[in-house]
């Protein structure tokens, strides 16, 4: 036991705590860089009377001052009976006998109230502090920790849950092998996303695989439907239960950067009918798997949200890239010419051209690869290739 804190509980001692050292030093330099370059924002504003570089100015130098003033007041004090946040601006205090416990996300430290309509006390990372350790040390001796005391909790309602087998050890035992089973699961959805982006060759088996994978993880989420859960995102049960929520839900996303990318349709609307089919048949057989499941599962709000959300991604995205890449008719080729190009930066940087008439499609804007992109130049002509879609969506894809 840390003696700092006194043998026994009540024993009277206080103590602050700032940031360390080496984290001030650097808060210092930054807060100065935002002052400077606000100053010279503001500087160029008035040379040019350019009226948005002196509000990005302005708001630097005061967003600089606040820091500057939260970083020489703000502290935490702890003592015998309780624990204070102090900053520039308010403060928040709890006594040990209004605190409910504490409990800890990654580095994000939380001390919860007894009554919910006192402010909890939240600390963005307390490992910034200097000997936070002690900080630890003291939650540990005059708090609960409520993330082991709602594992603990989670723990013993597995053992008491049949669902993984007849007695307490051999359900643990099961919880353990499932966990196991399902990370697995999880981290073939992650190869298969990074594949997808990084190097998506051979091109069909690529997109075959991410269509198919999410249903094998679907069948398997059916067959274990009354003790795995897809709540990556939940907290509070995440330690104790399995989940294949990555499994289901990543590469969904990866197909859908892929359809972004690699296919345009001539008409969006030609869509909305295979996604609704798409999405109304999905929606039934997971609302057919949970209602078919135990009580907890029927009503775990987090794996239905997320059953929602792999939903509507593989319903969009599904039947455009079913149409576009497993469509082998002959294209119809129409000739354009290069009217104006742009590259568009930001996030995602992208090379459009302008195109003139062809075929079906007026005057338009069409993003192509970089390659395509400086091979030509306005009044150079292209040829556009328009193909009828195996589910007949037309689109179209510009070549040299």
């Amino acid at each position: 036991m840390n003696q700092e804190f006194g043998p026994a509980r009540g024993m009277m001692f206080e103590k602050e705590y700032t940031l360390h050292t080496g984290w001030k030093i650097f808060f210092y330099i930054v807060i100065a860089a935002m002052v400077i370059g606000g100053a010279y924002s503001i500087y160029a504003a008035i040379t040019d009377k350019t009226l948005w570089l002196a509000l990005l100015g302005v708001g630097l130098v005061l967003l600089g001052v606040y820091l500057y003033l939260e970083l020489k007041v703000g502290r935490i004090i702890i003592s015998g009976d309780g624990i204070k946040i102090v900053t520039y601006f308010r403060s928040k205090e709890l006594l040990l006998g209004d605190i409910k416990g504490y409990r800890m996300e990654r580095n994000v430290l939380f001390i919860d109230p007894i009554d919910k309509s006192k402010k909890r006390i939240h600390l963005g990372d307390y490992t910034y502090y200097a000997d936070y350790r002690e900080i630890l040390t003291w939650l540990n001796l005059y708090c609960t920790d409520l993330n082991a005391q709602q594992e603990q909790m989670a723990i013993e309602e597995v053992q008491n849950d049949d669902s993984y087998g007849y007695t307490g050890e051999e359900r643990l035992a099961e919880l353990k092998r499932l966990k196991k089973f399902c990370s697995y699961f999880n981290y073939v959805g992650v190869a298969i996303c990074i594949w997808m982006f990084a190097y998506p060759q051979p091109y069909d088996y690529v997109i075959l695989t991410g269509l198919i994978w999410p249903l094998v993880v679907l069948f398997v989420f059916y067959l274990k439907r009354d003790v795995v859960t897809l709540n990556a995102n939940d907290k509070k049960k995440e330690a104790v239960y399995p989940s294949l929520n990555t499994a289901l839900v990543l590469p969904p996303f990866a197909l859908l950067a892929r359809v972004f990318i690699d296919f345009k349709l001539m008409h969006l609307t030609d869509v909305l009918l295979p996604a609704a089919t798409v999405i109304v048949v999905l929606s039934a057989i997971f609302a057919a798997i949970m209602l078919s499941a135990r009580e907890k599962a029927r009503n775990n709000k987090t794996t239905w949200l997320s059953a929602l959300l792999f939903v509507l991604l593989y319903g969009f995205t599904a039947p455009v890239l079913v149409n576009c890449d497993f469509d082998y008719g002959v294209p119809k080729t129409y000739t354009a010419r290069v009217l104006d190009q742009r590259v568009s930066t930001g996030k995602h940087t992208s090379y459009n051209l302008t195109l003139s008439k062809w075929g079906p499609a007026e005057s338009e804007e069409v993003e192509v690869n970089k390659s395509l992109y400086n091979e030509v130049k306005v009044g150079d002509t292209v040829q556009v290739n328009l193909k009828p879609g195996l589910l007949k969506m037309q689109w179209f894809f510009v070549s040299r």
